[in-house]
């Protein structure tokens, strides 16, 4: 049961590495710019960090979660971090959208822009978002529900 223990605080040492190297990488700069169609996005180094360890730490623990029936403290409080890295990558989108939505109708209202359909579609997606954030929020209720459950029961894995 301690070697499941130390099993996880290695994975999240490596993961906390190759974050350091990707976050150091990025030489010298303040932010990473991206130009997606004829938008032009700027991430800053810590964001693009989580954008990469974010999932990566999900999966991985999500994972060991999942093979382990979410009984080891180390794999839930690993699934934990994954899961609030992944709940920020995805409300700073839905903010970024709601950004792009809200610039959109106001060019519709000034009779610039006429394409209603995508605005529309557009407005789907950030409340689909919104359910997303709601679904994440409560698995991550029921993990730490479930992880100070573990931590009652005295187990040391």
């Amino acid at each position: 049961m301690m070697r499941q223990l130390k099993t996880d605080i290695l994975i999240f040492i490596a993961i906390l590495l190759l974050a350091l190297i990707i976050f150091f990488s990025i030489s010298g700069q303040a932010s990473v710019d991206i130009q997606v169609h004829d938008t032009y996005y700027v991430i800053d180094k810590i964001s693009l960090t989580a954008l990469i360890i974010g999932p990566i730490t999900f999966l991985i623990f999500l994972i060991r979660g999942i093979r382990t029936s979410f009984k080891l403290k180390g794999a839930n409080i690993g699934l934990i971090v994954g899961l609030l890295l992944l709940m920020k990558i995805t409300y700073l989108i839905n903010k970024l959208q709601q950004s792009q939505f809200n610039e959109l109708m106001r060019l519709y209202r000034e009779g610039v822009q006429n394409d209603m359909q995508f605005i529309q579609d557009l407005g789907k997606g950030i409340n689909w978002i919104w359910g997303i954030l709601g679904f994440g929020t409560l698995g991550l209720l029921l993990l730490i529900i479930r992880t100070l459950k573990n931590w009652k029961v005295g187990d040391i894995n």
